[in-house]
């Protein structure tokens, strides 16, 4: 850590709000460019200002947690502290994700739409092969029940089932990975 640094973290730990000023003059560019890279597509620019000056609001009220003589650099702080509460904001935008056909059928390549299709893709190599199977032909491939029945030679009882226990271990997944399902 450096002497300028040094300085305005004992100026922050002793509340002068100019060493605040500064360092938000100093930073802004440098939190506004980590939290927009995390937020991006997921929230609008009064959101992304709002958890900027959250950022700026935390190091002010846990300046005294901030320990200079460990060598680690006030940047690299401000850069922990707008990456976790960017994540946090995006959590927050995330925690509602409803599973519906229209979302589960055809999902564009939108870059906004990237991570929701991670993620369901990984919830659904969590699933069985044969789960994966149906719930993969019956919403992204549009087919119906009666189809798939009849392309695996199985009594359509059978695949319903199967499809619903599917839906229901899926929808689990989800929900253990923090998204909420609502009917």
């Amino acid at each position: 850590m450096n002497k300028k640094e040094f300085d305005l973290i004992r100026r922050l730990k002793k509340r002068d709000q100019k060493a605040l000023e500064e360092i938000i003059r100093l930073f802004h560019s440098y939190t506004a460019a980590i939290v927009c890279r995390i937020l991006y597509g997921q929230a609008d620019q009064s959101d992304i200002q709002s958890v900027i000056n959250d950022v700026f609001f935390r190091l002010w009220e846990n300046a005294d947690n901030i320990e200079p003589d460990k060598g680690s650099s006030l940047k690299a702080y401000i850069a922990a502290l707008a990456r976790n509460t960017a994540l946090t904001e995006k959590k927050k935008i995330m925690k509602v994700c409803p599973l519906e056909e229209d979302i589960l059928g055809e999902i564009p390549d939108h870059f906004d739409q990237i991570e929701l299709r991670n993620i369901i893709l990984s919830a659904l190599k969590d699933l069985e092969a044969g789960e994966q199977t149906v719930l993969l032909k019956y919403y992204f491939q549009g087919k119906t029940i009666q189809q798939i029945a009849d392309e695996s030679q199985e009594p359509l009882p059978t695949v319903k089932s199967r499809l619903q226990r599917s839906r229901k271990k899926f929808k689990k997944i989800l929900e253990e990975r923090g998204f909420v399902y609502e009917s």
